[in-house]
């Protein structure tokens, strides 16, 4: 189970807090995955994603701001973090802040690249005027051979920034993008503090995201591949989601909007909760936003080891189950994500749900175990007796039918959830959520 692969080119980036690294990310990329904010130390954990320049590709690697001589859990596990980071890299963008001119952070950085013996180019950030532009020469006392001002905010320089990059990427033969989409993508999403990022470090091998007794610790929506069983996974940790009520800044508004956001690109949600806790309203609150994503989802009852005995195990997961609701297509399985207890089965769950998500059946065979199904109960209508002539498969992810009736106009939803449960007896769909739509015949 690794980070990334060894044959890609992975590019860092790299400075003391609130420099401009996440404006950069985003710049580079193309995408807006990092959180940016007027405020230092917005981001902590790793966050890749891939970019291109002059048809050449790489990994970039958004890093938390480098800090030395702190204490405290969070402060350590960020600086482990960024070392890392720049151990694994092929090259880093070493991102400084032309206007406050040079620090001792910038120092100390600057000696311990060039100890690791690392590759890095020195970007000198909020360059948008002449002025500026002189500020950026006074980095050549770092003992660097060439000083980039670049504007991240504008894009000012970053053209010139990755033309000095690039011809150190080796040529490769493309990746087949068939195959990185077979990868399922996972979700894990959940209250703060109930082991989300725990779980995913237990995956990896070693501390990819940020994980501590401090809730609120992770910001980002953080992408990690992880390999199991020899089969690779797209794995989202995101930051826990609190009631509505009880986000108080900004960025924490932010955050759980990147982790709602997740479940837009994901195959499979995880909802990791407490189990001993039980599945709380803020739970059930979190399984309707993925229900009308229409993802399939695994609940995770994590903490499982402090269920005290199997008889207690038991009915807590029954309980937990019977709370569902509409969601009582998922499995629920016990964990504990800091002994990693529970994760084969967890794995074996998420790819019955992957199956199911995919899952096709054909018309014949539907309408041959299903066609009894809709003549046995009549179809509730306004305009007096309605019925249903034949069903077919029109989709998957999630999968989707269409019934054709003779009037599709006021069907109840207890119709449309009386047929979801007779396809799932005869068919399955375990772990997935199943879309019914009426067309008139």
């Amino acid at each position: 189970m690794g980070m990334r692969a060894s044959s890609e080119f992975t590019v860092s980036l790299v400075g003391r807090p609130n420099v401009g690294k996440s404006t950069l990310f985003n710049r580079i990329s193309g995408k807006r995955r990092s959180l940016t904010y007027g405020e230092p130390g917005v981001t902590r954990d790793l966050v890749s994603h891939p970019a291109e320049h002059d048809g050449k590709r790489f990994r970039l690697v958004d890093t938390g701001g480098y800090l030395s001589g702190e204490t405290g859990d969070i402060l350590s596990k960020v600086r482990g973090q960024v070392l890392r980071a720049i151990y694994e890299s092929d090259a880093v963008i070493f991102l400084v802040d032309a206007r406050d001119g040079i620090l001792p952070l910038d120092k100390e950085i600057a000696t311990m690249l060039r100890e690791r013996e690392k590759r890095f180019f020195l970007a000198a950030n909020k360059v948008d005027t002449r002025e500026g532009q002189e500020m950026a020469t006074q980095f050549h006392e770092l003992s660097v051979g060439t000083v980039y001002p670049v504007s991240a905010e504008h894009g000012t320089g970053v053209s010139d920034l990755l033309d000095a990059i690039v011809p150190l990427i080796p040529d490769s033969v493309p990746e087949d993008e068939g195959a990185l989409e077979s990868v399922p993508r996972v979700s894990v999403l959940g209250r703060p503090n109930v082991g989300k990022s725990t779980l995913i470090n237990t995956l990896v091998g070693f501390d990819r995201v940020i994980a501590s007794e401090i809730p609120g610790t992770t910001r980002d929506a953080v992408d990690v591949l992880v390999t199991y069983g020899g089969k690779k996974y797209q794995f989202i940790d995101t930051a826990g989601i609190r009631a509505k009520r009880k986000t108080e800044t900004v960025l924490e508004k932010f955050s759980v909007i990147k982790s709602l956001e997740s479940l837009k690109r994901c195959d499979v949600a995880i909802l990791m909760m407490d189990g001993p806790e039980g599945l709380s309203h803020q739970d059930r609150q979190i399984l309707r936003y993925i229900l009308l994503e229409e993802r399939a989802v695994v609940v995770a009852a994590n903490k499982a080891d402090l269920w005290g005995g199997e008889e207690g195990r038991r009915q807590g997961i029954r309980k937990i189950q019977e709370k569902l609701g509409y969601a009582s297509f998922a499995a629920v399985i016990p964990t504990a994500s800091v002994t990693g207890k529970g994760i084969p089965l967890l794995f074996k769950k998420i790819e019955e749900a992957f199956g199911s998500f995919q899952k096709r059946v054909s018309t014949a065979s539907l309408n041959r175990k299903v066609s009894s199904v809709l003549y046995a109960v009549p179809i509730p209508s306004r305009k007096g007796r309605n019925r249903a002539f034949y069903i077919a498969q029109v989709g998957v992810m999630p999968p989707s039918f269409t019934v054709f009736v003779k009037d599709r106009d006021g069907i109840p939803d207890s119709y449309t959830r009386y047929l979801q449960n007779k396809i799932r007896d005869r068919f399955g769909f375990k772990g997935s959520p199943i879309r019914i739509v009426y067309r008139e015949r």
